[in-house]
Parts: C-alpha cells; sequence; structure tokens
C-alpha cells in the first residue's frame, strides 16, 4: 500500500487510496483527486522519499559520529505488514514486543495533508536536546528514545511505512531498525 520504497509518496496519493478502498466511486475519486491537487499549499504537495528518510536519519548520526544506514527493503516490507494492521485505529502501540531483533518508531499525525515521512523523523531527531549523554538518560522525563534509535551505533539498517487511517483519523508511520537500539545498559553512541 504505503511502503516508502523508492517511489515518492504525497498526501494526495494518501487520501486517494484511501477513498478507493472505502468502496467510492472511481468518479468520485476522480473529483476529490482533482480538488487536492488543485490546492496550492507547500504542505499538500510535500513528498518523502526513502532516500529523503534515509539522509535525514544519516545527517542526525554523522553528527555523532555513527556509520550510515542503508534503507532495507524487508524492514520497509515489516512495517507496512504492521502500518495496515494499525488503519483501524492508528494507536502508537509497538508491534510484537517478542521481536526484539527489530528497533521501532513510531508516529502519527492528524492531517494527511499536512503530514510528511521527514516531519516524522524530524520529530524524532529533535529529541537529541533531550538526552543526557553523561548519565544516559532522557533529560526531566522528556522524550528521547526515538532520538537514540535513530543514532543507535549498532543499527544498521531502517525500512519505514504509512498507512492513511481509517475514518480520515491521520497518518500512522512507523520505521523498522535493524538490529534494535535501545538496549538497555548501552550507550547509543560511543
Amino acid at each position: 500500500m504505503h511502503v516508502l520504497d523508492r517511489t515518492t509518496y504525497t498526501a494526495n496519493q494518501i487520501n486517494c487510496e484511501l477513498a478507493m478502498e472505502r468502496g467510492a466511486s472511481f468518479a468520485v475519486v476522480m473529483a476529490a483527486m482533482a480538488m487536492v491537487l488543485a490546492m496550492t499549499s507547500t504542505a499538500a504537495q510535500a513528498q518523502t522519499t526513502a532516500a529523503d528518510i534515509v539522509n535525514i536519519h544519516n545527517a542526525a548520526r554523522s553528527a555523532v559520529g555513527v556509520a550510515a544506514l542503508s534503507w532495507d527493503d524487508n524492514l520497509a516490507a515489516y512495517a507496512q505488514g504492521y502500518a495496515n494492521q494499525r488503519a483501524g485505529d492508528c494507536a502508537l502501540r509497538h508491534s510484537d514486543r517478542n521481536n526484539y531483533q527489530y528497533g521501532e518508531n513510531l508516529s502519527w499525525n492528524p492531517s494527511v495533508q499536512a503530514w510528511t515521512a521527514a516531519s516524522s523523523v524530524d520529530q524524532w531527531v529533535a529529541e537529541k536536546g533531550s538526552y543526557d549523554y553523561a548519565s544516559n538518560s532522557c533529560v526531566g522525563g522528556a522524550m528521547c528514545g526515538h532520538y537514540t534509535q535513530v543514532v543507535w551505533r549498532d543499527t544498521t539498517a531502517v525500512g519505514c511505512a504509512a498507512v492513511a487511517c481509517n475514518a480520515n483519523r491521520g497518518v500512522f508511520f512507523i520505521c523498522t531498525y535493524f538490529p534494535a537500539g535501545n538496549v538497555q545498559n548501552q550507550r547509543p553512541i560511543n
């Protein structure tokens, strides 16, 4: 459905696919697409490729001296399978936590039009300010685990996917990492 492979995906495409999944007629879908395409907002026109996602990850990793990640289609397929399961409720729940070989970062945006995969990854990277290397913890109870997974030194591959949630409840986005980061009593970087 929305595996972020080497193809670009726009908010317009996700909206149209969602309408098709709901059994809307072709004419209704085409009319909706024409209206959305007529919008001039930059958010609606935003695109993100797998290369963009990897580049954002690798910029954060490079800033702390960690080797680059590569895109993995198998991880993207795993992520897509789980994203599809979340389409009904869009809940930010991790996949099978008995499968600790993979790390995961999840995000949700209430607006299909305003969302890009890059904006989700940027939010995770922005948690850097909440991570304290000296204590290897998040400052003041803030979230920083998404950031530490992004820069985890032993992680070598990433694959991501998105799904438009049912009933216009936004977009669920997941990146899956191998090997998993955020290993207890270890630091993300040397």
